[in-house]
């Protein structure tokens, strides 16, 4: 893969929307809390808590807002393990600003606040309208931003080793079978129509593979020594099959705080990568011929 996709050969020129600064601007933007949180249920403030409970039980509830009347603001919220005496008015927790998001809110800050709690709750023109948990991260919209995350940071692990290894002296690093599969794949797509380079067609686990091997590249994506290096791109690649096998749970038995650590991480190897494509294709450009209006 050539300099072609993301800037000019000649003039070092970045392409508009090959940056994740681009990606983040038009694509992380446009997922907002409003299209995936979920109504606020909401229990009267006079209501029987241990009646509550087993009504937010039955939904599988944990968390209710609370109400004085139907068509009244919702003035708290309870949790369903405290409902467990009294009335749910003798259970009710105040909701501060820093419980709760206005619904233009964006995935980026979002990934942060739920980072370190369970839940927030959304608002809509200053009124308390929705919750938005941990679960939602399963949610489809959230899942395009992270698959396509973990694909540029793969476009630009292929750029690098294409660039690290000419005339793919990678073939040399590794296991004769590793490389077959890889021929075997190009073959493959030659006979689609698609003409890729051997690079192109290595799996993910490959190209990790041949990151964390070199000094330089490391250096280039600011990864840590090989070990941590190894470490974190497997997880990356984890993180990757349970996207593309559309398994429900994305945690899969680890914590979301590690998931959202991830998904940072890799933002910050793209950054450092989109950093060193534009110095080093600025270096390589050649000189403009005449002048262009």
């Amino acid at each position: 893969m050539g300099y072609q996709l993301w800037t000019s050969p000649v003039t070092g020129y970045r392409r508009r929307g090959t940056r994740l600064a681009d990606f983040r601007e038009g694509f992380g933007n446009t997922i907002k809390a409003q299209a995936i949180f979920e109504p606020l249920q909401s229990c009267p403030f006079d209501a029987y808590a241990l009646e509550m409970y087993d009504h937010l039980e039955t939904r599988e509830f944990d968390i209710a807002g609370v109400k004085r009347s139907a068509n009244e603001p919702v003035i708290g919220y309870v949790r369903r393990e405290k409902l467990t005496s009294g009335l749910v008015g003798d259970h009710v927790e105040v909701i501060t600003h820093h419980d709760y998001v206005n619904e233009s809110i964006s995935i980026d800050p979002l990934l942060t606040l739920l980072r370190d709690r369970t839940f927030v709750f959304v608002g809509v023109e200053n009124q308390i309208v929705g919750i938005l948990t941990l679960a939602d991260l399963n949610k489809p919209l959230v899942r395009v931003y992270f698959f396509g995350l973990i694909s540029l940071l793969e476009i630009h692990m292929s750029f690098w080793i294409s660039r690290q290894y000419p005339d793919e002296a990678w073939v040399e690093l590794l296991p004769t079978e590793r490389v077959e599969l890889a021929q075997k794949t190009q073959y493959e797509r030659k006979r689609r129509g698609q003409h890729l380079g051997l690079a192109d067609c290595l799996q993910f686990s490959d190209k990790r593979d041949l990151v964390v091997k070199d000094d330089h590249l490391r250096q280039i994506l600011e990864l840590e020594s090989k070990t941590k290096s190894r470490a974190c791109l497997s997880d990356v690649e984890s993180l990757r099959n349970t996207l593309a096998h559309s398994q429900y749970d994305l945690v899969q038995g680890g914590t979301w705080s590690s998931l959202i650590d991830l998904v940072h991480r890799v933002m910050k190897i793209i950054a450092s990568s989109d950093h060193s494509v534009e110095r080093h294709a600025a270096a390589m450009a050649g000189n403009c011929i005449g002048a262009l209006w």
